[in-house]
């Protein structure tokens, strides 16, 4: 509902959906009913309201013998006695210590959250089953840019965008519209032109058209970093990762960066080299899709 607006098919949604409540409460009571192998014993609740587990299916109580318990032997209950606390404030300490000394501590790494060029990946949590969950709003027109060129980049690798310039400025003004843009960018947005033709012209600098056939884009990583102080957990996404006989010898980071300063050129490599790191890559590349600059960088066990 959108306010006090409901759609005319919202009943129509919602039948369906007790439907197949109801559907499902009816499959659990019947594995709830074959599975005895010798007695089954069948509660008789008369008072259960309409929608208690008890209504879900008849289960013809009129027609079920009693439950006869005059054969039993009753058989007297006796709570087991409650042990006493043994615990001293010492002993707690020790096994306090003992948990500490045998727990790992992991520091979590995760590069690809600090780089704007990504829309943040979050858990779509509502408060209700009603509510939408919120999504982040880009801002600034430069991080627009960012995103669309790497969405550019990840479809045309995918195979869902043609590789035609037409096409990639095409679908650059399409995901303008798509993306959720605050109006306060609007009048600023990047050129749908301009940011097709980048895309297009990144593909085919020679060193990235050498490695195209192998490129798989958007690949999830995740490893145990050796050769740090304490244990360090890397969580990240690789833009591309170029594949070669089932090996990954190169991986590739996509950078919309307009002018990227020497600070900026040595953490983008220090981010990658975490991504050739969690994958045993050699070689890595920070591509600077504005300027067609294609920054080469060497594992940290390889000579630079």
């Amino acid at each position: 509902m959108i306010g006090d607006v409901a759609p005319p098919e919202l009943q129509l949604a919602l039948d369906a959906d007790d439907e197949c409540l109801a559907r499902e409460r009816e499959r659990i009571w019947y594995v709830a009913c074959t599975r005895a192998r010798e007695l089954l014993i069948v509660p008789q609740q008369s008072a259960a309201a309409q929608n208690s587990w008890a209504r879900v299916v008849d289960l013809a109580w009129a027609e079920l013998p009693a439950l006869d318990l005059s054969k039993l032997d009753p058989v007297g209950f006796s709570p087991p006695a409650e042990a006493p606390n043994l615990q001293t404030a010492e002993i707690f300490a020790a096994e306090g210590a003992a948990i500490a000394a045998a727990a790992t501590p992991i520091t979590w790494l995760t590069p690809s959250d600090q780089d704007q060029d990504r829309m943040p990946v979050e858990q779509a949590v509502a408060a209700d089953g009603g509510e939408a969950p919120e999504r982040e709003i880009p801002v600034g027109a430069g991080r627009v840019r960012g995103l669309v060129l790497h969405k550019l980049m990840e479809e045309v690798l995918t195979g869902e965008l043609a590789e035609d310039l037409s096409a990639f400025m095409r679908r650059a003004g399409e995901l303008l519209t798509e993306l959720p843009i605050d109006s306060s960018d609007a009048a600023v947005l990047p050129a749908a032109e301009e940011m097709g033709s980048t895309a297009w012209r990144t593909l085919h600098l020679a060193e990235i058209a050498t490695l195209r056939p192998g490129l798989m884009p958007e690949l999830p990583l995740y490893a145990m970093l050796d050769g740090e102080a304490s244990a360090t957990a890397l969580a990240g996404r690789a833009d591309a990762i170029a594949f070669d006989k089932g090996q990954a010898p190169v991986v590739l980071d996509w950078k919309s960066d307009v002018a990227p300063t020497s600070q900026d050129t040595r953490a983008h490599a220090a981010q990658l080299r975490d991504y050739m790191r969690s994958i045993g890559a050699p070689r890595g590349a920070v591509v600077y899709m504005t300027s067609g600059l294609v920054h080469w960088v060497a594992s940290p066990t390889q000579a630079t």
